[in-house]
C-alpha cells in the first residue's frame, strides 16, 4: 500500500521553506499505518514530536498532510514558497484518494497479515 501513497507524493509539488516556521507541525494530523512506520511512530503534545530546533527531523519521511501544506491555496504557508501551487481541485482529489488508500490500509491492519480489503 505504501506504494500508492508513494505515487501521490509524486503529484506534489516540491516546495522550499523558508526555515522560520513550523505552523504545521502545530496541527494534529492523520496518516497512513505504513507512514506511521516510516516516520518512527507519532506522539503529539501541542506540536509534532518530530519537530526539532524548529525543523522536521523526519522531513524525507513526513506524512502526505505534511508534504501537501503550504503547496495548496487550501493550506497557505507564507513561508514556503513552491513550484507551483496546487488548485483546490487538484489537491481534493490528492486527499480522496489519499483517504481511499488509508482506509484500506487500516482495514486490511484490522483483518490481519495476509489479507487486502478490496475497494
Amino acid at each position: 500500500m505504501y506504494e500508492e501513497i508513494k505515487k501521490l507524493y509524486e503529484k506534489i509539488p516540491s516546495s522550499v521553506c523558508d526555515g522560520h516556521c513550523s505552523k504545521c507541525c502545530t496541527n494534529m494530523i492523520q496518516f497512513a499505518p505504513s507512514e506511521e512506520e516510516k516516520m518512527g511512530g507519532y506522539k503529539w503534545d501541542g506540536v509534532c514530536s518530530h519537530l526539532k530546533d524548529g525543523k522536521c527531523s523526519i522531513y524525507e519521511n513526513r506524512p502526505l498532510i505534511c508534504r501537501i501544506y503550504g503547496v495548496s491555496e487550501m493550506f497557505i504557508c507564507e513561508g514556503c514558497k513552491p513550484v507551483r501551487t496546487l488548485t483546490e481541485e487538484e489537491t481534493l482529489g490528492i486527499i480522496h484518494e489519499y483517504v481511499r488508500v488509508r482506509n484500506v490500509e487500516i482495514d486490511s491492519n484490522k483483518m490481519g497479515a495476509g489479507h487486502e480489503a478490496k475497494y
